[in-house]
């Protein structure tokens, strides 16, 4: 007897993934390519937009293949991605240039602009969100004004990343609410604001601007061209699709109101469900792809690749283990830091090694180790690593609260594959982790608005309550809290204490010794 399925794609940083789900949520296959990050020029970061789709493309047949299914038991796709960023087509329908993604920091110069003259505050009260370099057309579009006008002037359409992927697959051009509240929208309408067109300078260009519909609305139907290229079936219905964090919350079963999740994997991605469209300078708020509800979140810039750093260039010694024992070097990593106590003997670390974000905006940030004495160990600065990820997370969650209270969060990302780093994050914040089944949040969040487009569930709570399980619950140990509440007072003044010495050191860095990075995008 066959089977009906769900297919969620991801269009990610760097990964693009296509999972194949069943109606009730389970993973059945999936697959996976990457598309790398382009660094034209140092402090840039742009993306081919023909290698996104080949990355897709590639990612869509071998899930197919993996999941032993035909395309036509493939009943609805949609999609979630990567947010913020610009991805222009001219009027041939191809890209114009290489897409500016959400990591790109040449529009610096213009946020430190902004911060003296008042703009980001007037932009917070007009649309809700923190704006930082690489924040979408609202920061970008401003760059190429000054810098290359004739991209603008010559491009038909501004996508958001899950937008250029559905075009390719259906030949329609729209976005949904979730990507374009990002910076663009007023909160409290839904639409494109033009306060925000108006104090970036960009109302020239509103006409680039794609329409808005729901992210569960069908968004077309696979092209005739695209089933040659991805096997899927002609005809087959594609929901809009979300902002992959938008798309992340329903995922993980964050539907209503005082809902919390927190993904800690490339980005520190921390968000509260909330049905109050509340602006505050605290906090970023969005559009949730679910009807009437909103999201407040205050995303670090960088989580899990402060780890990745270390590990690549301190951990060879653990790699060589983990493959003698079969195993993978985090593992190992995970033994040694749960040997190590609370405040990793004295070590600091301040997990900022591109810039942060929020909760605070200076792209000038870095990473730093403090407090090391002749007896600090590998160990200790690993697991200084893991404790400034979790008090990174607190200093989030701090902003977030001003919305709403909350005592549980939906955890993921790859923090989330790790015991000791939930539970580190669990006593440091003082809140239950609980952890989903599956791996594939953004996928599942696309299924279940695919699900909704078919009529297989009548919202988004029963959908969440049939395609959602919980799989693993971390309780904090209180006392550890209390200890982590004192290491999270000295971690603020050390942030709070570097503010001028971090502008101080870039300034030294690109203006006399002319590396690494010229964050200013001059």
């Amino acid at each position: 007897m066959k089977k009906n399925y769900l297919l969620g794609i991801d269009v990610g940083t760097t990964m693009m993934k296509c999972v194949i789900f069943d109606f009730e949520g389970n993973e059945i296959a999936k697959s996976n390519h990457e598309s790398l990050i382009i660094h034209p020029k140092p402090g840039w970061a742009e993306q081919n937009m023909m290698d996104v789709w080949r990355a897709v493309t590639l990612s869509v047949k071998e899930a197919i293949a993996n999941a032993g299914i035909k395309s036509e038991e493939i009943k609805g796709i949609s999609l979630c991605a990567q947010g913020a960023g610009t991805w222009l087509i001219n009027e041939k329908g191809k890209p114009a240039r290489n897409a500016v993604s959400w990591l790109d920091g040449r529009a610096g110069y213009i946020i430190d602009k902004w911060q003296r003259n008042g703009t980001i505050n007037k932009l917070v009260e007009s649309c809700g969100l923190v704006y930082y370099s690489g924040s979408g057309p609202g920061i970008i579009f401003p760059w190429f004004i000054e810098n290359d006008p004739k991209v603008l002037e010559d491009s038909k359409t501004v996508f958001w990343p899950k937008d250029w992927v559905r075009y390719c697959l259906t030949g329609e051009i729209m976005t949904d609410e979730t990507d374009p509240s990002m910076g663009m929208l007023d909160p409290k309408t839904r639409k494109y604001s033009n306060t925000v067109l108006e104090v970036t300078g960009t109302k020239d260009f509103k006409r680039l601007l794609p329409a808005i519909k729901n992210s569960y609305e069908i968004g077309g139907k696979i092209t005739k061209s695209a089933e040659e290229i991805t096997g899927l079936k002609e005809g087959t219905p594609v929901a809009v699709g979300a902002w992959d964090c938008s798309s992340t919350a329903l995922g993980l079963g964050c539907a209503g109101a005082n809902e919390a999740f927190s993904i800690i994997g490339t980005a520190g991605i921390h968000m509260l469900v909330t049905d109050k469209p509340t602006i505050n300078k605290a906090y970023s708020l969005s559009c949730h792809t679910v009807p009437n509800q909103y999201l407040v979140h205050s995303m670090a810039m960088t989580a899990t690749n402060n780890l990745d750093w270390f590990a690549k260039e301190f951990c060879l010694e653990e790699a060589r283990e983990a493959a003698k024992r079969k195993t993978n070097k985090y593992k190992i990593i995970d033994e040694k830091v749960s040997k190590v106590a609370i405040g990793a003997n004295g070590v600091f670390y301040l997990p900022f090694i591109q810039g942060e974000r929020a909760p605070f905006v200076e792209p000038r940030a870095r990473g730093e180790f403090l407090g090391l004495g002749d007896w600090s160990t590998k160990e200790d600065l690993l697991r200084a690593v893991f404790e400034g990820v979790a008090l990174s997370t607190l200093h989030n969650y701090k902003a977030i609260e001003k919305a709403g209270n909350f005592e549980k969060v939906r955890l993921g990302g790859g923090g989330a594959k790790s015991d000791i780093w939930a539970q580190i994050i669990s006593d440091c914040t003082g809140k239950i982790m609980e952890v989903t089944s599956g791996s594939e949040y953004g996928a599942r969040g696309a299924a279940i608005n695919a699900a909704l487009m078919l009529g297989i569930y009548n919202n988004h709570k029963e959908a969440v309550n049939n395609m959602v399980k919980i799989k693993k619950t971390y309780i904090p140990n209180l006392k550890n809290t209390k200890i982590y509440k004192e290491i999270f007072d000295i971690y603020v003044k050390l942030v709070g204490s570097h503010m001028a010495l971090w502008s101080e050191m870039n300034q030294l860095v690109v203006e006399k010794l002319k590396t690494p990075i010229d964050i200013e995008g001059k």
